[in-house]
């Protein structure tokens, strides 16, 4: 089983590495890192062509294997909620909208990690991006989070970040730029910009398969500190038309989220008409005054279904089984590719 791949994969081992080829779905590569970084911080980045009737498939994804996740090319406008877009274990997503047509972002960042929004910058109305900091205890690093569209002037993009950037260089010492830039390396205005800001892209792989005979790395990590990363890669979800989900790794250490405590009461043995009979022998005995029915509603709901206590972890999903995720995220890849080839 996959599982067992997990729990005994060495790097080290070539017969190993075999089998993390034959796994099921690229998206064991995300438990595998996991798995094998433990407290590290694993951070993605995806262009998702409209989240709105993808949203449940992200959440699978992500739970308990992302820590930070930039998701780009949203397509949703102020008439989506903001708590359609909640993720357990994150807190409320930093979100920039552009229309249904097209743009926006959302930033998801685990919610005992601290973070803030940052307003120093003025980066034009048409440029979408939004700068916030995390505070990793010992350092803290400034975060990028970008959408720049095909149609939009390169120079010009990189020269309004840039320009926003020189505005907390001083008060940072690292960085980390993640989005679509669509844009590569080899383009001169890209490395003219990494070039100034002694920067890397650490993604190597191919990002963006919209072009199946040229395949670009346009989804990129931009940062000034390259070895503060590692395990660099990129998976296919089936949430995206063209693009790739990447991810890296962080070297710093965040402990993870504890077990959370919660009350329940147990209905297993609840009878409704032996409490519906015991609640109202007790209610007409008593002045009905809401205080005191409170109370006498509350003793005769304890008596018949008591509460308990459990222990759970952060991202306890009881209704979610390994073949339900699996069958899920296959059920999305196949309906892309008929998408894409309407065959």
């Amino acid at each position: 089983s996959s599982d067992e791949y997990v729990d005994n994969m060495a790097p080290e081992s070539s017969q190993k590495n075999t089998k993390f080829k034959n796994l099921p779905s690229d998206i064991e590569k995300l438990r595998i890192l996991r798995k094998k970084f433990g407290n590290k911080l694993i951070i993605g980045n995806l262009n998702i062509n409209s989240i709105s009737n993808k949203f449940d498939h992200l959440k699978l994804i992500v739970q308990c294997q992302v820590v930070i996740l930039v998701i780009t090319e949203t397509k949703i406008d102020n008439s989506f909620l903001s708590n359609q877009f909640l993720i357990s274990g994150f807190s409320k997503p930093f979100r920039l909208d552009r229309n249904r047509r097209g743009g926006g972002i959302l930033l998801y960042i685990r919610e005992d990690i601290p973070c803030k929004d940052l307003l120093l910058h003025n980066l034009p109305d048409d440029i979408e991006g939004m700068f916030v900091e995390i505070n990793l205890r010992k350092k803290k690093w400034l975060l990028f989070a970008s959408y720049h569209p095909p149609s939009q002037s390169d120079d010009y993009y990189f020269k309004c970040v840039s320009n926003a950037l020189d505005r907390y260089n001083q008060n940072y010492d690292k960085f980390l730029l993640i989005g679509d830039f669509n844009c590569e390396d080899s383009d001169a205005i890209l490395h003219e910009f990494l070039n100034q800001y002694d920067s890397q892209n650490i993604v190597k792989e191919f990002t963006c398969y919209k072009s199946q005979n040229n395949p670009s790395c346009i989804d990129l990590f931009i940062t000034n500190s390259p070895k503060s990363f590692m395990g660099t890669t990129t998976l296919c979800t089936g949430l995206s038309d063209f693009h790739k989900m990447v991810v890296t790794v962080m070297k710093s250490s965040f402990e993870k989220m504890s077990p959370k405590e919660i009350s329940y009461r147990n209905y297993k043995n609840l009878d409704n008409n032996v409490f519906k009979l015991e609640l109202s022998e007790v209610l007409s005995n008593n002045v009905c005054s809401y205080k005191s029915f409170e109370e006498n509603f509350l003793k005769v709901l304890d008596k018949n279904a008591p509460l308990k206590k459990k222990i759970i972890r952060a991202n306890h999903a009881p209704y979610m089984t390994k073949n339900l995720r699996k069958a899920i995220m296959k059920r999305s890849e196949l309906k892309t590719k008929y998408v894409k080839e309407n065959s």
